[in-house]
């Protein structure tokens, strides 16, 4: 069984990044006679209860699930390059009226609707007031905040600060409208093909699927059972605890932040950090994202956690780390755990 490696990845944001080393990498891979095989992160113009095709994925965990099968076969020796390619132009390509008839999969409710609901229940199930869900929410975007003041991010004008449900404004909620592309190529030690940069370790990768999805079925996917699924076989592949790994202040982690309630739900159920004293201290002194986060990296549809994997990657070239990038689809019925390391 071959130990699958990343050994390129590269993403454009807004136009700014370049993808053509790992296309040439793709391509000479493809003219030695490699076996070669791409897997694709669905676009919005894919529409979200259409069948999907094989190699491809969709929801925002859908990078997670393709990195699985990309480990997978890599690691059967089924390929010995498998590449997986992600792109939106949400921005360029769609008017903002197109955007919302497509971002609306929950036709009962919106999304920051259907989310706030779901908050409520998870709230009532880890014994969270209200008052303690929105100081949390507060210290989350901070968190964030921080990160993006870092990589220099646009940060949101004081329109963005107002309430658009009881429990989020509009800084705590995704913000889609960027254009994004990815590459990320995976291979193994034997393949004789040259790494792109210092290769990042796939240690394991874990997915959790839940029976339902939707709003009627929140009190349920609140408990988060899903990703108590992908922790544990995240855990089994690599050896390693992710509580562990959360709390170490050296190891990296890029949480998915669509709505604070989901990085709150890594840290509370994969993590184990339970009183809100002890969250808002880890709040206070390790970043959740390599990115900045879903509202100031921006959240190309189902590639966030294709962003998040590039940029760990990069992450990692400076420091010899573990690093956890998570993925969550829908309003938490897939649920996606990678744990990486140089």
């Amino acid at each position: 069984m071959a130990d699958s490696i990343i050994i390129a990845a590269a993403r454009s944001l807004s136009q700014q990044g370049d993808l053509q080393a790992v296309t040439r990498l793709i391509q000479d891979a493809e003219s030695l006679g490699k076996r070669c095989i791409t897997l694709t992160i669905d676009s919005l113009k894919t529409p979200w209860n259409s069948p999907v095709e094989r190699y491809h994925f969709r929801s925002g965990c859908g990078p997670i699930e393709a990195l699985s099968v990309a480990n997978r076969l890599i690691q059967d020796g089924d390929a010995d390059l498998v590449a997986i390619h992600g792109k939106d132009f949400i921005k360029s390509d769609y008017s903002q009226a197109d955007r919302h008839e497509k971002m609306s999969i929950y036709p009962e409710l919106s999304m920051p609707e259907a989310y706030t609901l779901l908050a409520r229940h998870f709230c009532e199930q880890q014994g969270l007031t209200q008052a303690a869900f929105i100081r949390l929410r507060n210290a989350i975007f901070e968190n964030l905040k921080q990160t993006g003041e870092q990589l220099k991010l646009k940060l949101p004008a004081e329109s963005w600060y107002q309430p658009l449900t009881e429990l989020f404004r509009g800084v705590d909620c995704a913000n889609p409208v960027v254009d994004f592309e990815g590459l990320l190529v995976v291979s193994h030690q034997d393949s004789g093909l040259p790494p792109q940069m210092e290769p990042v370790a796939i240690k394991g990768v874990g997915i959790g699927i839940a029976e339902h999805d939707g709003p009627e079925y929140v009190r349920e996917l609140a408990h988060y059972h899903a990703l108590e699924k992908a922790v544990h076989y995240a855990e089994i592949q690599s050896g390693m605890n992710v509580a562990e790994l959360l709390k170490k202040p050296e190891a990296l982690t890029e949480a998915y932040t669509c709505y604070p309630v989901v990085p709150l739900a890594l840290l509370m159920i994969a993590g184990s950090i339970q009183s809100e004293d002890t969250l808002m201290q880890w709040l206070s002194q390790k970043p959740l994202t390599c990115t900045g986060g879903m509202n100031l990296a921006r959240a190309p549809w189902n590639n966030p956690a294709l962003n998040g994997l590039i940029a760990v990657c990069e992450s990692l070239q400076s420091n010899k780390q573990d690093a956890l990038v998570h993925g969550n689809g829908g309003l938490g019925y897939k649920q996606g755990i990678a744990l990486l390391s140089r």
